[in-house]
């Protein structure tokens, strides 16, 4: 016999003191009965009403053992296999503003997401990041709300400027443990420019989770300004900020993770080692091992229990 919460145990530590209680009260209850009331007046004598306090303290001690999620014995069940989890994770930085890939890296990198997204078979989940990250979707199976809520984001949408991709892969880590059974993977979609300082942690964790992390690099080596509404992006000393595609960070968090790196994978079909192809994709079964809960018993029996205490107290002054 194991237990899936055995934490919820230490309450039978506390059943002596709970019964002690309750047969004091009871105590208490017959004397002031017995000293204001003859027994012809108080009606109806029931003897068995002393054992009460007993049986309510045993339903106190199964729920307690209930709560603690009894297990014994082993069933396999038959299940569906999937394709595992993907998460998203977007660059927003004003960098992604620039337009040196025939339009701006981020609409670049919203076409070459959609593209990922339509094409993945299990569910999805997407993140924008600056120097700091936020879930736009949790992970789920309806890809076209996913999409809907890409085509919202915008240059700046985080707020924080910068650019932390470390932060971005830990982020998705996060999101990836909702569903911690199923395999996932993070697709990094960036100029690369790393303002940050945790890749070193991202990549420890993300290699201990057996999570692959692969990156897309937007934009190139030459470099671009930035527009914004009135001209150019310029730093404070008035000076124009080029900003340039630097693959390094996204490389050292693919090679530590067994993932790949692309650059600019517009063509038809550049994405390829990406995406799953839906013709390929076939329902896969397999065999698992469940554990077998026991814990309808001892809520049985405190519920009956409970039950006879309630019968127990009839008689009451």
């Amino acid at each position: 016999m194991s237990f899936r919460a055995p934490n919820w145990l230490w309450l039978l530590a506390v059943t002596p003191l709970i019964l002690a209680v309750l047969v004091t009260r009871e105590r208490h209850r017959f004397q002031l009965a017995r000293r204001f009331a003859s027994e012809r007046i108080r009606g109806l004598a029931n003897p068995a009403r002393v054992v009460r306090p007993w049986v309510t303290g045993l339903a106190i001690a199964a729920l307690a053992v209930a709560l603690s999620g009894p297990y014994a014995g082993y069933t396999t069940v038959s299940v569906s296999g999937r394709e595992s989890n993907r998460i998203i994770a977007l660059d927003v930085s004003n960098s992604m503003a620039a337009e040196d890939v025939g339009s701006s890296r981020l609409a670049g990198a919203k076409a070459i997401a959609k593209r990922l997204i339509a094409n993945h078979q299990g569910r999805v989940g997407l993140i924008v990041f600056e120097s700091s990250a936020e879930v736009v979707s949790p992970l789920t199976n309806d890809s076209e709300a996913v999409m809907a809520l890409l085509e919202t984001v915008q240059p700046g949408e985080v707020g924080v400027p910068g650019s932390d991709l470390g932060g971005a892969v830990l982020a998705g880590l996060k999101l990836a443990e909702a569903d911690a059974t199923q395999k996932a993977d993070i697709v990094l979609l960036s100029d690369g420019e790393e303002q940050g300082s945790r890749v070193t942690d991202a990549l420890r964790r993300a290699r201990s989770k057996g999570v692959r992390v692969s990156g897309i690099v937007i934009g190139t080596a030459t470099g671009s300004t930035i527009p914004v509404n009135d001209g150019v992006l310029r730093d404070e000393s008035g000076e124009v900020i080029t900003t340039y595609a630097r693959r390094e960070a996204l490389d050292r968090l693919a090679r530590g993770t067994g993932g790949i790196v692309l650059e600019n994978p517009f063509s038809e079909h550049s994405l390829d080692m990406l995406m799953t192809r839906r013709a390929d994709t076939t329902a896969r079964q397999k065999d698992v091992r469940v554990p077998v809960d026991r814990y309808q018993w001892p809520l049985a029996f405190a519920f009956v229990a409970f039950f006879c205490a309630s019968v127990l107290n009839r008689g009451a002054e």
